[in-house]
């Protein structure tokens, strides 16, 4: 037989080999699953807010950490942090979209560069070596403003990581957990818990202008107060936590309203903590009890709420803090879950307010957020 023969006989035994011997799976490739978009409400209810991603830690950013020169600048060497957030509490961007993230449970500042794929951080320099931070907010000018709790002192760092200063004499501070800048006004309001008080400096020098607000359940009264906002206008608004309501100032530090009460009906808090506004001047609320966020419009109706307890994208367990960036993009702290969940809202011009009752319990909601109605 002909060497010729031979091979050609021999590709015909591999090839039949071959064919038996390949998974039916392999001879058509199935089409790629698309991806899960989830969105609230629920059809057929026009949707208004959509899951966008969630966010573990820098492995979500970036696969490899690398020593950078803000690492430097703050001290971190390659193994004093965890790649995951441990306990997130305090959300921002910046200019450029990077994400500021503190984690109280690591006694940092997660800066996390999606468009670069890289993460730094901030909080372990000889400057300031942070312990608790909890809020935060960044300025028009990319600085940033970090409330320690434990440390009573809020830090302002350089966008290149150094400091600028610490705002905070002795016993001026007692435990300060949330931050925010009234760009117009060249202000900054900081919520000091324990004290029951906001206490006014100005933004440029640092010095301290004022304070308002006591101990008690009356207007213009706290009973550990954790998150302010500042709206459109010079607008203040402040999470009284204990008293279960969102109360509202004007930019002369004077009482105006205040919405909400003890209860699990729709527009009633349990335990209300971080707050934003969107650019529709919507007002976002946090519930670390409810597990989730209601929203209200400029006139407090409420007009949805999203989330319930659970471990599921929309879903969470201890939420925090919560951010609106300049695209409507919604970042939450979900403590417990150890992330950050981001969701897009779609269209809040047209939603309608939702009706409240004694039989409609936000706590039982379990992530759906549709049973309130929304315009179509």
């Amino acid at each position: 037989m002909t060497s010729w023969r031979i091979l050609t006989m021999f590709g015909v035994l591999l090839s039949l080999v071959l064919a038996v011997g390949r998974p039916a799976s392999a001879k058509k490739k199935a089409p790629p699953a698309k991806p899960l978009t989830l969105v609230w409400p629920l059809p057929p209810e026009q949707p208004r807010i959509k899951f966008v991603r969630a966010i573990y830690g820098t492995a979500d950013i970036t696969p490899v950490k690398k020593a950078n020169l803000l690492d430097k600048v703050a001290g971190i060497k390659k193994f004093d942090f965890k790649p995951g957030f441990i306990k997130p509490y305090g959300i921002a961007t910046d200019s450029h979209d990077r994400i500021y993230v503190t984690d109280s449970g690591q006694g940092l500042v997660f800066i996390l560069d999606p468009a670069n794929k890289n993460v730094s951080f901030l909080g372990a320099s000889a400057q300031a070596q942070l312990s608790v931070p909890l809020g935060i907010t960044v300025d028009s000018k990319d600085r940033i403003w970090v409330a320690d709790a434990v440390k009573q002192h809020v830090y302002v760092f350089q966008p290149d990581g150094t400091v600028l200063m610490a705002l905070g004499k002795v016993g001026e501070m007692s435990n300060p957990t949330s931050v925010a800048v009234d760009e117009a006004r060249h202000r900054l309001y900081v919520v000091d818990s324990r004290a029951h008080t906001i206490l006014v400096y100005d933004q440029e020098s640092g010095q301290f202008i004022t304070k308002f607000g006591k101990r008690g359940k009356g207007d213009g009264e706290f009973n550990f107060p954790t998150n302010v906002a500042v709206g459109r206008g010079g607008r203040i608004y402040v999470t009284d936590t204990l008293n279960c309501r969102v109360q509202i100032f004007d930019p002369d530090y004077k009482f105006v309203d205040a919405f909400g009460s003890r209860g699990n009906a729709f527009g009633d808090f349990l335990k209300p903590k971080g707050l934003a506004l969107d650019s529709y001047q919507n007002l976002y609320v946090v519930d670390s009890d409810f597990d989730n966020f209601q929203i209200f419009d400029p006139q407090k109706r409420l007009l949805m709420f999203l989330g319930g307890g659970g471990v599921q994208p929309g879903t969470f367990w201890l939420p925090a803090g919560i951010y609106i960036d300049r695209h409507n993009q919604i970042y939450v702290a979900d403590q417990n879950n150890r992330r950050i969940q981001i969701f897009q809202l779609l269209n809040g011009e047209t939603v309608q307010p939702a009706p409240a009752g004694p039989n409609a319990n936000p706590n039982q909601a379990q992530g759906k957020g549709g049973t309130p109605r929304v315009a179509n």
